[in-house]
């Protein structure tokens, strides 16, 4: 063997396994991305739900974070349906967001799952989501985190209202009891509709597993609240 002229196709070997390799993980990212799309085509014909593999339209649908930050925002894997009787919504959310500034600057992208689900009336805004010590100590600075009767409700979750009635009506004590169970979860209402929102990608499991946590969090809401809010009451 030449080794000299083995040693000589080296510098040419490199560049075309880098090629090979970058080849083989576009094919990869794709054929999963194929994989989801039929998973969610699937579940939604088992539900018969209307899967839509990207709309644009739903970018502007609600607001709060994750929503209205950065760029190339696109709501893609799309569930379309109803659920216990209400019009329900599941979606990846994606934006992307550029920092720092030269050579250091970069371009991060960030993934949300999004299940929403209608109630059928407009809500006051009321969010639930898990505590931390960033949320508690400016939620305790500017009075925007409630105080609950459970110490160990207001341990786990931050809680952000501006009509403080409806968070205590709704936030009774089998509320708590049932959401001390999920402590991971965050949810907000918004507009008409009951919002839970996660890192991550959706798939079919974890949107069953929000439905049936809105299932809980909405079967709980008292009766009087919901006819406070139809104005019977």
């Amino acid at each position: 063997m030449d080794l000299s002229a083995l040693a000589g196709t080296l510098p040419l070997l490199f560049p075309l396994a880098f090629l090979v390799l970058a080849g083989v993980a576009v094919w990869w990212t794709l054929e999963q991305a194929r994989k989801r799309r039929e998973a969610f085509a699937a579940y939604a014909a088992s539900r018969g739900w209307t899967y839509v593999r990207e709309d644009p339209a739903l970018v502007h649908r609600f607001t709060g974070a994750p929503f209205g930050r950065g760029f190339g925002r696109r709501a893609q894997n799309v569930l379309l349906g109803q659920h216990d009787g209400r019009a329900t919504i599941a979606f990846d959310y994606q934006y992307s967001q550029r920092t720092g500034s030269g050579k250091n600057r970069r371009t991060s992208t960030y993934d949300f799952s999004v299940v929403a689900t209608h109630l059928g009336v407009a809500l006051p805004e009321l969010s639930v989501t898990p505590e931390n010590v960033v949320s508690r100590f400016f939620g305790r600075v500017f009075d925007s985190d409630m105080q609950l009767d459970s110490e160990q409700f207001n341990r786990a979750f931050t809680v952000g209202a501006p009509d403080r009635k409806f968070a205590y009506d709704v936030l009774h004590p089998q509320m708590i009891e049932m959401l001390l169970t999920r402590p991971d979860l965050a949810w907000r209402t918004e507009g008409d509709s009951l919002v839970m929102i996660s890192s991550g990608k959706h798939s079919p499991a974890l949107v069953e597993d929000r439905l049936a946590a809105m299932d809980g969090i909405a079967d709980r809401i008292p009766e009087f609240v919901w006819r406070q809010l139809r104005g019977q009451g």
